[in-house]
């Protein structure tokens, strides 16, 4: 399966949905959205995707998911570059997991085999080369576990 980094900065953008998508996630076990990919077209639906969080600290790995549709252009999500008529590519993501802070930081990503790869991308709907992905998988699980099993304790502790 292929699989792609889609990016977040909260210094262009709030993600003023990311509470409620977030819970959405908590509820119903996943989300659906809609997320540029820049200049990339050739997104299957199914390939797997990453979040990472650029632009301000805390930067790292905070979510993942799938593609559900092939991308399509329409009109840049910026308001500075729509209004030069500037297009960008967008496609719907299922997120399984988001959190708002990384599970994996940019600093653990700079150790092999990891460092071969740009984590920083200049454009969401970025690549992954194969066996960085599939030695990503593993690690990224059990940090979601190790995060599940954290929350669980926490409201375990809460409610006695």
């Amino acid at each position: 399966m292929t699989t792609y980094v889609f990016a977040w900065n909260p210094r262009l953008w709030g993600w003023p949905e990311l509470a409620r998508d977030r819970r959405s996630i908590e509820t119903h076990g996943h989300v659906d959205i809609e997320w540029a990919c820049g200049r990339t077209r050739v997104i299957e639906p199914g390939s797997r995707a990453f979040f990472v969080r650029l632009g301000v600290p805390p930067k790292g790995l905070i979510g993942s998911g799938y593609a559900l549709s092939a991308p399509w252009k329409d009109v840049h999500w910026r308001a500075d570059k729509a209004a030069t008529g500037a297009t960008t590519h967008y496609l719907r993501l299922r997120l399984e997991c988001l959190r708002d802070t990384p599970l994996i930081t940019l600093d653990e990503l700079a150790r092999p085999p990891f460092a071969r790869f740009r984590w920083a991308v200049r454009q969401s709907g970025t690549r992954m080369p194969t066996s960085i992905a599939d030695a990503l998988e593993p690690w990224w699980e059990a940090r979601t576990r190790l995060a599940a099993n954290a929350k669980t304790r926490r409201s375990r502790g809460a409610g006695e």
